[in-house]
């Protein structure tokens, strides 16, 4: 990196990984640009479950109090059957919070994004609204150039694309690196598939809903209410469809097939005193989406590089989405951090090598994780779906023997998790090197539902977990 000129980072997506990835890059002084063809934060009805290995990398900088002020702490985790008998209910919330420093908390998405933008310092560095559209990358030897759809012609060093699962930028580098590589990405073109819908909401006060409880329910269509801020509930209802969409192919659903879907299932019971008529009644928004599923193996090429959901998609059950994302712009700005302490104090941009580097470095510290929780997500959405009655009553049995399931599940995913290396962890948060030796949490428990699934299969004992009191 021998020129002058600092390093400059291009974002694409004014969302949760982009606006997370500012604050980190503004937080080791390299210069960066956010354009997005939309408003910030716009008003899109969902919530998100924000988890330990997200909000240490959010404490790091310095957020948790703005955080803290918006979301709501989740404190006991209920399972149900799909008769709404009730398998198991502990306050793995609080526990988890004593175990690592964090226990979980929702919040509207909207309210994150809104929390993450009026955070950053220049405003002046975000581009936000139609205009701002990316329509095409160009990739030079020297630099990188965005075309927005107002006619500007932007460069920097890099482009990072976090613009969300249908991502321009991961389209845009696809095309760069054929046209170099015809075979290049061949295997990522297909990463993602959906097999499941989801209908997710925000509904006002509903009854057997109390402060910080949580519920998760099991069945064809399965369901998770989580207590929001002001009474309201946020909910989630994840069904199989009749068949599965491989990307490009995707489902496409109007509010109209949300209403109607919603209608099927009015009388399923949640919980012993809740339907999710009474959820629906009481909805203020809604959505339907398909879960998309699938980890790309490649998510850079040259100077163009992508995170969050561009890179990977998870269903929804284990609620890594958006804390995932929040890690990916941990690692990237690790990678890019190291990158220029390593060339010269003139911070100068580096070559097409050294940004190839660090950008495998970013990936690899990632890669092998986001396998090991699509795997595991992938494995809890079937068996929480019931899936076969094998793999539902077996994860009926198992959540009912343990202690603190979902207490187990969230410090198996704490150990691993990428943190900012540049900034000291916060006195809350408890490293995995001081949790408890691993006793078969999100990783381990998932793949061991799922092994006993064929080893049970054969010697009958799924019947008798069938004909067991506690199954629904």
């Amino acid at each position: 990196m021998a020129s002058e000129k600092p390093l400059k980072v291009l974002i694409v997506g004014a969302s949760i990984s982009g606006l997370t990835l500012a604050h980190c890059l503004d937080r080791v002084n390299i210069d960066y640009e956010i354009f997005d063809g939309h408003p910030v934060a716009p008003p899109v009805g969902a919530s998100i479950c924000l988890l330990p290995n997200g909000v240490a990398v959010l404490d790091q900088l310095g957020l948790y109090k703005s955080l803290a002020a918006i979301a709501r702490k989740l404190k006991n985790v209920a399972i149900y059957a799909s008769s709404g008998r009730l398998i198991k209910s502990t306050n793995d919330g609080d526990l988890l919070e004593q175990s690592v420093g964090y226990t979980g908390c929702m919040l509207p998405r909207q309210a994150l994004v809104q929390m993450l933008y009026d955070h950053i310092a220049d405003k002046s560095k975000i581009h936000a609204g139609s205009g701002n559209k990316v329509r095409r990358v160009e990739h030079r030897d020297d630099c990188i150039e965005l075309h927005t759809a107002d006619g500007a012609v932007i460069r920097g060093d890099l482009v990072v694309g976090c613009d969300g699962v249908h991502s321009t930028i991961r389209s845009e580098m696809w095309r760069i690196a054929r046209a170099a590589q015809p075979e290049a990405f061949a295997e990522d073109a297909s990463a993602f598939v959906s097999e499941y819908r989801c209908l997710f909401g925000i509904s006002g006060p509903v009854p057997a809903m109390g402060p910080g409880d949580s519920h998760l329910t099991t069945g064809k269509a399965g369901y998770l209410l989580f207590d929001g801020a002001n009474g309201d509930v946020f909910w989630f209802l994840y069904k199989k469809m009749d068949r599965k969409y491989t990307w490009p192919d995707v489902a496409r659903f109007t509010p109209q097939q949300g209403e109607a879907l919603a209608a099927e299932h009015v009388h399923d019971v949640i919980t012993g005193e809740m339907t999710f008529g009474d959820v629906w009644k009481a909805r203020k928004t809604f959505g339907l989406l398909p879960m998309e599923e699938g980890v790309m193996k490649n998510w850079h090429w040259g100077r163009i590089a992508v995170l969050g959901d561009a890179a990977h998609k998870v269903s929804v059950n284990a609620g890594q989405g958006g804390n995932s994302a929040i890690e990916d712009a941990a690692a990237c700005a690790n990678a890019l951090n190291a990158a220029v302490k390593a060339s010269s104090p003139s911070r100068g941009p580096s070559s097409l090598a050294e940004i190839t580097t660090a950008l495998g470095r970013y990936q690899d510290a990632r890669l092998p994780r986001m396998l090991k929780i699509n795997s595991a997500s992938r494995d809890l959405c079937r068996i929480q779906g019931a899936e076969g009655i094998i793999k539902h009553s077996l994860f009926v049995a198992v959540s009912w023997l343990k202690s603190a399931p979902w207490m187990e599940m969230q410090e198996d995913v704490v150990r691993g998790a990428v943190t900012l290396d540049f900034l000291p962890a916060s006195t809350r948060y408890v490293k995995a090197a001081a949790l408890p030796t691993e006793k078969g949490g999100f990783f381990s428990l998932a793949s061991l539902l799922v092994l006993s699934v064929g080893l049970l299969a054969g010697v009958g004992i799924g019947i008798f977990l069938n004909k067991s009191p506690i199954v629904g």
